[in-house]
């Protein structure tokens, strides 16, 4: 009885898993589904992106500055408890009444 127990065991054990290469050429013989249609979404503005509406009527403006610079910058926002952009805005009005 043991005997066979462990026979059956063993051939259940000895069954083999189709291999990696076989499942891939079956893979590679099916036939590709067909890709659904694309839709472009629907958009209230067309070409337009989306953007906050507190910044509605605004242009961004980018800035490459040194890394610590940069680091000052953030930390004098912390400090004041302010952001980078509110900081920077009140630079621009700075400057535009030093040159107005």
């Amino acid at each position: 009885m043991l005997l066979l127990a462990t026979q059956q065991y063993e051939e259940s054990a000895m069954t083999r898993r189709p291999s990696l290469a076989e499942s891939m050429k079956s893979v590679q013989n099916a036939a590709p589904a067909p890709a659904p249609p694309r839709v472009a979404p629907e958009r209230a503005g067309e070409g337009r992106h989306y953007f906050a509406a507190t910044r509605e009527g605004l242009k961004r403006i980018t800035v490459a500055v040194d890394p610590d610079e940069h680091k000052r910058l953030k930390r004098l926002a912390v400090d004041a408890g302010r952001s980078i952009e509110d900081l920077m805005r009140e630079a621009l009005a700075d400057l535009f009444a030093k040159h107005a």
